[in-house]
């Protein structure tokens, strides 16, 4: 029976008249984040929705990868595109296509805020032992990502989430944490008592123009995106998807 469940799958595809697009993603809060249930949430998977109901040509599928494997997984076609790429993150233009900027945000440098502390602290991280992200590029690392070569040349504890960030941030594993300015704003609002506990840098670490990346051989391709990416844009699907997450836009072109 097995040849009628894949014919079975064929008349449907055919009946849905929709072309399967994988898009890739890894645990980068707000974009992408693992729920208790070992599902996957975040603006990624909320965009992902917004692009299937906006159209009927394309199925945008998600598919989890690492932070490490992203690069080689792209090239290697085990998906078509990824959203939310800062192209300074290792990113080489002549094996992919890149679109133009479309959203942003930027990571902040964070501490405790104990007494005599201020601003001045973040002027010499350099000197203060870190927290970061393993996979991550950096700013102040002039966006190295290698671990091996973060800690060799900086004090620097590498966690395996933004969350991490802030809970190794309070057991004193650490001087300063580096973290998601978006993802920050809104772990404050879930939990408001830790305001007082913590300092923020005014300044940026690094500030991430969000792109997407789309394979040459994709099945769907750039200007195609942008288009669906237009329209949901003029319809305020995407105000509506940036305002929920916190985060600041620039218009689809």
């Amino acid at each position: 029976m097995r040849w009628l469940t894949g014919l079975g799958f064929f008349f449907a595809c055919f009946a849905w008249g929709t072309v399967e697009v994988k898009v890739g993603g890894y645990p980068f809060a707000p974009f992408v984040e693992k729920r208790a249930d070992g599902g996957w949430q975040g603006l990624t998977l909320d965009l992902i929705e917004a692009l299937n109901a906006g159209q009927s040509d394309y199925h945008f599928l998600f598919v989890p990868t690492s932070s490490a494997n992203r690069y080689e997984a792209l090239q290697l076609g085990r998906f078509d595109m990824m959203l939310f790429e800062d192209v300074n993150w290792g990113w080489s233009s002549e094996r992919i296509m890149i679109s133009p900027p479309f959203l942003f945000d930027g990571e902040r440098y964070i501490a405790l805020n104990k007494p005599g502390r201020d601003q001045r602290l973040f002027d010499q991280i350099d000197k203060l032992r870190l927290i970061g992200v393993k996979g991550y590029h950096y700013g102040f690392a002039d966006f190295e990502g290698d671990p091996a070569i973060l800690q060799q040349r900086y004090d620097i504890l590498l966690v395996k989430d933004n969350v991490s960030i802030i809970k190794a941030l309070l057991l004193g594993r650490g001087d300063v944490g580096i973290i998601t300015q978006a993802y920050l704003q809104r772990y404050l609002n879930q939990h408001p008592e830790l305001r007082k506990q913590l300092l923020i840098s005014h300044n940026w670490d690094q500030r991430y123009q969000l792109r997407a990346l789309i394979h040459p051989a994709s099945r769907v391709s750039l200007p195609i995106l942008q288009h669906y990416l237009g329209e949901l844009e003029q319809k305020g699907v995407l105000t509506k998807l940036w305002q929920a997450y916190g985060l600041s836009a620039v218009a689809v072109r």
